[in-house]
């Protein structure tokens, strides 16, 4: 029994290994013309990376990072553990899919305390295209952008993906 829980945590452990190691070799850095930083009371929000793994289906990752840009110490609260969520638009203004609808996060306040001048990232994990789509979204090329909620919604686009499951 005992060797049985070793053997399924070693699994566990290089099924993530696996995971993360065929993104870092499969993966497509994507970035757009009109990225930008949203700069809110001297703390800036930037998307940093937009990866899409080369599987099937493909899987999409964002990361951003916050920074502050002022000559002070200041601190950002988000509302939840998911500090920054993912939404998909077809075309549209209105998402077509919103990560925070179905993403479980701990309701547990995370306050991020940042020096002068000091940046941290942040990233949505990996996100499958088949999640995304579900049974109800066409195969396509879809808008992802990236948003927080740091007491206001700071919505930043992340890039293009065509997304398609079989």
């Amino acid at each position: 029994m005992r060797r049985r829980g070793r053997v399924s945590r070693w699994l566990s452990s290089f099924g993530t290994l696996l995971a993360i190691s065929t993104l870092a070799a499969c993966q497509e850095n994507v970035s757009g013309p009109d990225i930008h930083d949203h700069l809110i009371d001297g703390i800036s929000y930037r998307v940093t990376s937009f990866a899409i793994a080369k599987s099937f289906p493909a899987q999409v990752r964002v990361t951003v990072e916050i920074e502050n840009e002022s000559t002070t110490s200041q601190s950002v609260t988000f509302p939840d553990g998911c500090v920054v969520l993912m939404r998909a638009y077809d075309g549209g203004t209105n998402p077509v899919w919103d990560m925070g609808l179905t993403q479980g996060c701990t309701e547990a306040l995370v306050q991020v305390f940042l020096a002068p001048h000091e940046s941290k990232e942040f990233h949505t994990g990996l996100v499958s295209a088949a999640t995304i789509l579900g049974d109800s979204l066409p195969n396509g090329e879809y808008r992802i952008t990236a948003y927080l909620r740091p007491g206001q919604l700071v919505e930043l686009y992340a890039g293009m993906a065509n997304l398609a499951v079989p």
